[in-house]
């Protein structure tokens, strides 16, 4: 099973969100909609969404660090409802977590040839 995404129309003026499946049409409310695609996620075997507290258990940094970090774009959210939690799909926490520990990696292989090169590394420390 998938979920394709589609571009969305206007249906109605004073319609949150229409979703329609099986022959009806249903109008549902930001909340109602937000179950709908999370349960409709779920089913798919797509990522489940989690909040800044479980980001910030996966990153190993504090829910204001997760916060900042979506402030920055760097990781995908929406707010649950009109001035609600932040959400974000667990597998972009995890991508991003690995994409910072690939950088962190390469940084420090990069500092360890450097200093091979200049022939500091492997030298014993002096106080």
């Amino acid at each position: 099973m998938s979920i394709a995404m589609i571009e969305a129309r206007p249906v109605a003026d004073d319609a949150s969100f229409i979703l329609q499946g099986n022959g009806r049409t249903y109008q549902l409310d930001e909340a109602a909609f937000n179950a709908a695609v999370d349960a409709a996620m779920a089913a798919s075997g797509h990522s489940r969404t989690i909040g800044t507290g479980e980001a910030a258990r996966i990153l190993g940094v504090s829910r204001k660090t997760v916060q900042r970090m979506l402030d920055d774009g760097k990781i995908p959210f929406r707010r649950n409802g009109e001035a609600g939690n932040h959400m974000m799909r667990e597998s972009d926490v995890i991508a991003y977590r690995d994409a910072m520990r690939s950088d962190r990696r390469k940084a420090l292989d990069a500092m360890r040839d450097l200093a091979e090169d200049m022939g500091l590394y492997g030298t014993p420390h002096s106080d």
